[in-house]
């Protein structure tokens, strides 16, 4: 199932960051994300993924992998920078990389 997110390549996220738009989903190799570039973080490479609000705004899950952080989150609409965050896929797609992260699979 594929997500419509927007996403960001660094090491923090603010409400002045530059974000890009793509779509990410969930397989048994990792997460992929497809957008101005092609995005592949494969599971063994993948070392948590956590949700937060950001400035209490909306949802985000920050993606710490083998060579750096991601950020990204499910949108419902984005027009250039601005973004209604879809809280509940936002969830979803966290507990789909929660469960890939889980060593009993």
């Amino acid at each position: 199932m594929g997500y419509k997110v927007f996403l960001h390549q660094g090491d923090e996220l603010s409400l002045k960051t530059r974000v890009v738009r793509g779509e990410a989903w969930v397989d048994e190799g990792g997460l992929h994300i497809k957008g101005p570039g092609e995005i592949l973080v494969p599971r063994a490479d993948l070392r948590s993924a956590e949700i937060f609000r950001l400035h209490g705004l909306g949802r985000v899950i920050r993606v710490e992998h083998a060579n750096g952080r991601l950020f990204l989150s499910v949108v419902r609409l984005m027009i250039g920078q601005f973004a209604i965050i879809n809280f509940f896929k936002t969830g979803a797609l966290q507990a789909d990389l929660v469960r890939l992260l889980s060593p009993n699979r």
